[in-house]
C-alpha cells in the first residue's frame, strides 16, 4: 500500500451539493440540487471514520444508490479506516457481472450490498488519532492498483483530523482562510494525489461527545478547506451534508478534542484588553478591511461602544496586528485601516470619536506567534490568530 503524498498544482474542478443543510448553502460557487445521481462509477472507495467524537458511519441514501450501481456492475469496492494508521478492508464480495438484466438484479446484488453494509457497521480503529487526508491517500493509490483512476473517493467523517498535516487540534486551523490551508499543504508538499477522482464528503463538521459540536460558521469553514484542499489536489469535489447522528463505535484507541473557537462575553473596565482575532466574530476576509460578517462584528463590538457611551470620559485604544504576509510596511497599512474600521462601528454604535485612538503594528507585536515554518511556508493556524484587533479600555 503506498501513502506517499505527492505535491501537485492547483487544479479547477466542480462542486455540486447533492442536498441542502443550513449555511452551507452560502458556500461560494456551489450548485445545489436535491436529485440522487446514481451513475455507475468506475469503483467506490467508502473513506470511514469510524473512531471516538464522531457518529458512527452511516453511508446514506445516495452513498447506498451509488454502492449498488458498483456492485451491480462488477465495479470494485473498498474501505479504508481513517484512523491515525489508515487501514485497508476487502469486503471480498461475489459481484455479479454479464448475464442478463435479471441476473444482474438477482438477489445476489442485495447480498453483496449487505455486505458491504456490514463491514461498514463493523469497522473499528486498529490505532489512535485521525488521518482522513491520509486515508484519502491510500484509498486513491488502492483505487489506481485495480485501475480504477476515476473512482469515486467517499469520505464518511466529521473531517476533523487530530494529526498529519491538516491537524485541526493546532490552534487557528479551524477558522483559516481555506484558500490559505490549501496553500500551506501545497507549499509543503503534502497534497495527495488525487488527479481524476471525485472526492464525495459526507457529514462533515458532524461530531459526537466528547468533542464539542460545531455551530452552523465553522462546519461551513471546515468543508470550505476541505473542498480547498482537495480541488489543491486535483480532485472534483460533491458534498453531501448528512447529518452524522448518534454516538461513536466503541474503541479504545484515542482521539484529541479539536478546539472550537468560543465568542466569549466581552469583559468591559478599565485597564481590561479584548483581543479580536480571526477566530472571533470580528474577522477580516483576506487582505481587505471587508468583515467577514458584518452582523456578527457589530454584535460582539456592541458592548464595548455602549460602555463608553456611559460615560464619556472613559477611553479606548485600538491596535492593529497582523500575520507575517508580505513587508512589515504594508502589514502596518493594512492592520491600521482595520483598527480604523472598527473605530468607524464603534462610533457608529454610540462611541464618539474623540474616545478612540488607532494604530497599526503589524506582525511586530510582543504576542505575536511564529506563523512560518522553517521553510518560510505560511502557517495558517497560527496566521489566522496573528490577525487581530487589541482594545484595550481606560
Amino acid at each position: 500500500m503506498n501513502r506517499r503524498l505527492r505535491l501537485l498544482p492547483l487544479a479547477a474542478a466542480a462542486l455540486f451539493l447533492l442536498t441542502s443543510c443550513s449555511s452551507l448553502s452560502d458556500l461560494a460557487g456551489v450548485a445545489t440540487t436535491t436529485a440522487l445521481h446514481c451513475e455507475n462509477p468506475q469503483a467506490v472507495m467508502l473513506v470511514l471514520g469510524a473512531h471516538r467524537d464522531g457518529p458512527k458511519p452511516s453511508l446514506g441514501p445516495s452513498v447506498a444508490c451509488q454502492l449498488t450501481a458498483a456492485v451491480r456492475d462488477g465495479k470494485p469496492v473498498r474501505i479504508v479506516v481513517a484512523s491515525g494508521q489508515p487501514q485497508l478492508i476487502n469486503p471480498h464480495l461475489v459481484n455479479v457481472t454479464g448475464g442478463t438484466l435479471a441476473q444482474q438484479d438477482s438477489p445476489r446484488v442485495q447480498q453483496d450490498v449487505q455486505r458491504v453494509t456490514a463491514a461498514v457497521a463493523a469497522v473499528r480503529p486498529e490505532a489512535p488519532g485521525v488521518d482522513d487526508l491520509a486515508a484519502l491517500a491510500v484509498a486513491a493509490d488502492e483505487a489506481r492498483s485495480l485501475g480504477a483512476g476515476d473512482a469515486e473517493l467517499v469520505l464518511i467523517d466529521s473531517g476533523l483530523d487530530d494529526r498529519g498535516a491538516l491537524d485541526f487540534t493546532v490552534p487557528g486551523l479551524l477558522a483559516a482562510t481555506p484558500a490559505e490551508v490549501a496553500g500551506q499543504l501545497k507549499a509543503s508538499g503534502n497534497l495527495p494525489d488525487l488527479r481524476g477522482f471525485t472526492v464525495i464528503l459526507v457529514g462533515v463538521g458532524y461530531t459526537a461527545a466528547p468533542q464539542p459540536p460545531l455551530s452552523d460558521k465553522w462546519r461551513t469553514n471546515l468543508t470550505s478547506i476541505w473542498v480547498s484542499v482537495l480541488q489543491a489536489a486535483g480532485a472534483r469535489v460533491q458534498v453531501i451534508p448528512q447529518p452524522g447522528q448518534g454516538p461513536s463505535v466503541s474503541t479504545d484507541e484515542p482521539v484529541r478534542l479539536v478546539p472550537i473557537p468560543a465568542t466569549s462575553p466581552v469583559m468591559r473596565g478599565i485597564h481590561t484588553t479584548i483581543i479580536f482575532t480571526g477566530a472571533s466574530p470580528v474577522r477580516f476576509e483576506p487582505n481587505t478591511t471587508a468583515f467577514v460578517d458584518p452582523a456578527g462584528a457589530r454584535r460582539a463590538l456592541t458592548p464595548i461602544a455602549s460602555w463608553l457611551a456611559a460615560d464619556r470620559s472613559r477611553h479606548a485604544w485600538l491596535e492593529g496586528t497582523t500575520a507575517d504576509v508580505g513587508p512589515l510596511s504594508g502589514q502596518r497599512a493594512l492592520s491600521v485601516l482595520r483598527a480604523d474600521h472598527v473605530r468607524d462601528v464603534l462610533i457608529s454604535l454610540g462611541a464618539t470619536a474623540a474616545q478612540l485612538s488607532t494604530q497599526g503594528v503589524g506582525s511586530d507585536f510582543p504576542q505575536f506567534t511564529r506563523d512560518r515554518n522553517a521553510a518560510g511556508t505560511l502557517l495558517a493556524g497560527p496566521a489566522t490568530l496573528n490577525r487581530s484587533v487589541r482594545i484595550t479600555l481606560g
